[in-house]
């Protein structure tokens, strides 16, 4: 995978986990909550998490970069040709407790991108799972049900520890595959 779409994913999880450490902090700053420990996945919203990963890279990445751009989440322009698109992402929330409903939705991203050349294609998928549950079974698991013939050795993915609503370790994570046809 480059190193473009790489650092995506990286700064991804990076801006996801600064907002569940602010949502905890918050959170417990508040007598409201002073039960609730949950930080990032109190908020279980995909445009939230979008829109915190864009917030994210307008403030650290070395790229021009729009949401909302003909219908894909975020593209990142040239470096050397500003005018030109050099990666598109779609990103999407897997979080339903079976992992299906979602996946009608995230298999016609990975059709939208393999459609985006030149430009480099970015699936970038958040997840949870309680903590000591396979990130990497929850990846081939996945790859499996999206039906479009991938490697589940070629996502790369990020993960922090948090807590869940009901007070469990769980662990977030971000997950990137280039749908290269």
């Amino acid at each position: 995978m480059d190193l473009i779409l790489k650092d995506i994913i990286s700064l991804s999880c990076k801006a996801l986990q600064e907002e569940d450490q602010y949502l905890q902090e918050s959170l417990s700053n508040n007598s409201c909550y002073s039960c609730d420990q949950a930080g990032i996945l109190k908020i279980n919203n995909e445009r939230y998490y979008q829109f915190i990963i864009a917030r994210y890279l307008f403030r650290c990445f070395a790229r021009r970069i729009q949401v909302e751009y003909d219908l894909i989440d975020l593209v990142v322009f040239r470096e050397d040709v500003p005018s030109e698109i050099e990666v598109v992402v779609e990103m999407k929330r897997w979080m339903s407790s079976t992992g299906s409903p979602e996946i009608p939705k995230i298999r016609s991203d990975f059709d939208k991108l393999s459609k985006c050349s030149p430009a480099k294609g970015l699936a970038l998928i958040m997840s949870s799972n309680p903590k000591g549950v396979s990130i990497k079974d929850n990846i081939q698991y996945l790859s499996d049900e999206l039906d479009r013939n991938l490697d589940s050795d070629l996502w790369v993915y990020e993960s922090f520890d948090t807590i869940g609503i009901n007070g469990e370790e769980n662990v977030f994570w971000v997950a990137g595959y280039n749908p290269a046809y």
